[in-house]
């Protein structure tokens, strides 16, 4: 994958399955293994069908935002890259709390020696789907045809180069300068954020927030009065009284490695992705290792 390629050139109509019934995820990712298979993308299914058995022991099934499940598996009984995907009328019963609205299941398989085309053309799928107007239209088409004919007027390239919008999150929390520190606090907790992008109202970053900041501040108070038995009677503050007002944005367009740099070099977590000054995304240490270690170990 040394050029870009297209992600309608991934799919072929008989591995999509328009309004897939299935009883369970194992159920599910089995009827898109059969279609792999049949295409001759599969070795050793019984080797695969591990993989599947493993991963719903487990009980965590991987999503792709709020919208999408996702199968993936590295393994030297994937001949090659394949993708296959299915939807559904109703969102899947058996789709975890995190994705409680999955219309649909992208099946990935790849070998092992392979891993640096599945995280691309992960970021495609991803980049694809993400746009809530055309995952509608893909929703509502009724034959395979349909749905491929959708995709390709609404293509993705996937690039050499792994670019911020492709691993970014798109689903994010802000705060405003008003905001209360106890406020953002549990907004951090509840949505396990190690920090919040500060905006104005018209989306415009102004800072950032991070567990330093409520460290610092919430921390002394705690302390103070943690040996007289009692719960502390805690002092709030608005954000504006502590956020960093010096803060790194990125583009979309930048690249990952790049970015990887700057974060590695600076010790930097978290970036307000933006464009023409306006938050789009947030780029997090936790977002790269969510969407690039995770799926190859």
């Amino acid at each position: 994958m040394d050029k870009p390629v297209l992600v309608s050139s991934l799919l072929l109509p008989d591995r999509v399955i328009i309004r897939l019934k299935a009883k369970s995820y194992k159920d599910a990712v089995e009827r898109l293994l059969d279609r792999l298979d049949d295409a001759g993308l599969v070795g050793d299914r019984p080797a695969i069908d591990t993989l599947v058995d493993a991963e719903v022991a487990r009980g965590d099934i991987p999503t792709m935002g709020t919208r999408a499940l996702l199968a993936h598996y590295r393994s030297d009984e994937a001949k090659e890259l394949g993708v296959a995907i299915a939807t559904s009328a109703t969102p899947f019963k058996f789709a975890p709390a995190t994705a409680p609205e999955s219309r649909f299941l992208v099946l990935i398989i790849v070998p092992r020696t392979a891993a640096r085309y599945y995280l691309k053309t992960l970021a495609g799928l991803s980049h694809l789907l993400s746009d809530p107007a055309v995952a509608d239209e893909l929703l509502a088409a009724d034959s395979s045809e349909a749905f491929l004919t959708i995709v390709a007027g609404h293509d993705v390239a996937i690039r050499p180069e792994l670019l911020v919008s492709d691993l970014m999150s798109r689903e994010f929390q802000t705060v405003s300068p008003e905001t209360l520190l106890s406020e953002t606090l549990h907004m951090m907790v509840r949505h396990r954020r190690r920090g919040m992008p500060v905006v104005s109202d018209n989306g415009e970053v102004l800072g950032i927030v991070t567990e330093r900041e409520l460290l610092q501040h919430f921390l002394p108070q705690v302390l103070s009065t943690a040996s007289e038995g009692r719960r502390p009677k805690i002092e709030d503050a608005e954000v504006r009284d502590v956020m960093q007002r010096s803060v790194m944005c990125l583009s979309e367009n930048e690249l990952i490695t790049d970015v990887l740099g700057t974060m590695l070099a600076e010790g930097m977590a978290q970036f307000p992705v933006v464009r023409e000054g306006i938050l789009v995304g947030f780029l997090s240490r936790t977002d790269l290792i969510h969407k690039l270690l995770e799926p190859l170990v």
